[in-house]
């Protein structure tokens, strides 16, 4: 059985790289060759695709942050986890916004001692 506090903290870790605004540590949760789906449905391959979109994004949204809630995770396999992700927009202080929340799948799979998202989708949650 998986430890599921490990995948709960990447999506700690996810979030903070999120709110920093950070392309390249944003990018650090994705496998080499991972596929993604953002919420724009922008789709892209590899964790470089992840890494360069961030650098033309986030700079865009940097009055932007988000809270990630973790609802469920479901084990596929001994190595191989999905979580279904919460996002809600708050301000630099944390404070709920107004702004759409999303909702996320993403799946983690074991890299050696490291955990990576392999596959993820993002949709913008109806209020």
């Amino acid at each position: 059985m998986t430890d599921h506090s490990r995948i709960r903290d990447l999506v700690q870790s996810f979030e903070d790289a999120f709110n920093a605004h950070d392309p390249v540590a944003l990018g650090d949760h994705f496998a080499d060759d991972s596929l993604w789906t953002n919420a724009a449905g922008k789709r892209m391959r590899g964790r470089g695709a992840v890494v360069e979109f961030g650098r033309e994004v986030l700079p865009k949204l940097a009055d932007a942050y988000a809270r990630y809630e973790v609802v469920d995770l479901l084990e596929i396999g001994p190595d191989v986890v999905a979580a279904h992700v919460a996002q809600r927009p708050v301000d630099a202080g944390g404070k709920p916004t107004d702004a759409p929340g999303a909702s996320a799948v993403y799946v983690f799979a074991r890299q050696g001692d490291d955990w990576r998202i392999v596959v993820g989708q993002n949709t913008i949650a109806a209020a």
